[in-house]
């Protein structure tokens, strides 16, 4: 297994707490992961970046403890877009977009040309060509998600893990945003993503893993029927209309 969460447990305040939640990714797969606000669905995703670290249990990457990498050996491997975007200074697109090829580039070297190229396809792929010159605190909440995914795309990863990409989008750029990742997931990718928009997630995800109080309720293929029970369950939704 490529990405393997064994029984481990986490909590970072007295009112929450993540305890032995095991997951299995494989390389290459696109899983998406939902849940009501406070499930764990954040807390979740920030194990699995590396950010924190479970204080029981293991999760491995590839076979390796994921707390074996250092910082640079991690970031070359994996990308974490968060949900709430937070910079200290006022950088352009462009400059925003280059960071995500600083794994990659030496201290004191500069950009080479696989590194031009990274970065022209991330604006390619997301569509902010016309940003690029902007300064990022001008943009709109959904322009800023868009840039924050290219970033990410520049660093080339082998695993994107995405918090709540698409909830400050417009529907024509959440589809846009999410036929991105099917083209990032094509080229083998392996894409976890947690996700507020259930008809979209169980339209563009092969996989759902449904959370509920730090637990996993179910992972299964997102056409599973007793899936969608249980989704109907945690959320309190008897309408299928409002999640199929």
């Amino acid at each position: 297994m490529y990405l393997s969460v064994g029984n481990i447990s986490f909590a970072h305040n007295s009112t929450f707490r993540i305890e032995g939640l095991s997951l299995a990714v494989d390389k290459g797969e696109m899983l998406g992961i939902i849940g009501p606000n406070g499930s764990g669905k954040t807390t979740l995703l920030k194990l699995l970046s590396g950010i924190f670290k479970p204080q029981a249990g293991t999760i491995t990457l590839d076979g390796h403890d994921m707390h074996a990498f250092n910082h640079k050996e991690l970031a070359c491997i994996r990308a974490y877009v968060p949900e709430s975007i937070d910079l200290p200074f006022d950088y352009t697109v462009s400059e925003i977009i280059a960071i995500g090829r600083h794994p990659f580039i030496g201290t004191f070297s500069r950009p080479g040309k696989n590194d031009r190229k990274a970065i022209d396809n991330a604006i390619e792929l997301t569509d902010t060509h016309k940003l690029v010159n902007r300064k990022f605190f001008t943009l709109s909440m959904g322009e800023k998600q868009r840039v924050m995914l290219a970033m990410a795309i520049a660093q080339e990863p082998e695993v994107l893990l995405l918090d709540e990409p698409i909830s400050h989008l417009d529907i024509g750029h959440q589809l846009a945003f999410m036929h991105t990742l099917k083209q990032l997931h094509r080229s083998g990718t392996t894409i976890i993503s947690a996700m507020h928009e259930l008809p979209l997630a169980r339209e563009f995800f092969e996989r759902l893993c449904l959370m509920d109080n730090g637990r996993i309720v179910k992972a299964a293929s997102s056409g599973d029927g007793e899936l969608l029970v249980h989704i109907k369950s945690v959320f309190g939704v008897s309408d299928e209309r409002f999640i199929k």
